[in-house]
């Protein structure tokens, strides 16, 4: 159970990590998980991490401390990048460690130079090719290695979209796969649609993404992306599309 939020083309990184922050400390929006204790008590306080592009190179930051609490937050707030992933993470079914820690990367020529995060928690058994290895125990990182072995046979939206419908057993399900050019973000349906929500924001010269709308840029025209839709987002011209056909999802 997490947030997560993307940044691309004119990224200011400060207001991005102040907005994660907020996201983490559960300031900005009431949902299911808090309604009864109220905002603020469903903090996210078991890691942070930050992808971003310097170049073509996927850097990756990350931290098994409370962003809210974590002094090197301050250390990235002048990066500069056209592209940044942050995930906040409330640990469900694995340990807080590093390596259970998003966003995670991964590159392979003929295949790709990924980063991905994942917001929801699937209990059943997760397949991928043996090809790839996991570092740590998170379902994340297996959905990761899940999706990319079928991005070896198909299009990336076909590959998300056949691979979310597959696990019914889960809280939730959202994810961001991000390459240099293309990023997607997939969503499903889920047991608590409040808090497993996505949304997108536009600017003339910026794309936003968020589970929900990001504090620092409350004044945009956020749009919900409804669930089992796939936004496809052209990085380099800023533009994005959605592919609407819905996920067939069995929740249990």
């Amino acid at each position: 159970m997490c947030r997560m939020l993307m940044a691309v083309g004119d990224v200011q990184i400060s207001l991005i990590l102040d907005s994660a922050i907020k996201m983490a400390k559960d300031e900005t929006s009431v949902h299911e998980l808090n309604e009864d204790l109220g905002q603020g008590s469903w903090t996210h306080g078991d890691g942070w991490g930050l992808a971003y592009l310097d170049g073509t190179t996927w850097v990756v930051e990350k931290s098994t401390k409370a962003i809210y609490h974590d002094p090197k937050v301050d250390d990235l707030r002048n990066i500069k990048t056209n592209l940044a992933i942050i995930h906040v993470r409330k640990k469900m079914g694995s340990k807080v460690h590093y390596k259970n820690t998003h966003p995670f990367k991964f590159k392979k020529k003929g295949l790709g130079n990924f980063a991905f995060c994942h917001n929801g928690y699937i209990e059943e058994e997760i397949d991928y090719s043996s090809s790839f290895s996991t570092k740590g125990e998170t379902d994340s990182e297996q959905l990761f290695y899940a999706i990319l072995t079928k991005i070896q046979e198909k299009k990336p939206v076909e590959s998300i979209r056949e691979t979310l419908e597959r696990y019914n057993k889960c809280t939730g399900t959202n994810v961001i796969l991000a390459t240099k050019e293309i990023s997607y973000i997939g969503t499903r349906e889920n047991k608590f649609p409040a808090y497993y929500h996505m949304k997108v924001a536009q600017t003339k010269d910026m794309i936003l993404v968020g589970s929900e709308m990001l504090s620092e840029y409350a004044d945009l025209d956020w749009q919900s992306i409804n669930y089992g839709d796939i936004l496809t987002i052209d990085n380099e011209r800023l533009t994005f599309q959605v592919d609407k056909k819905p996920i067939i999802a069995k929740m249990n």
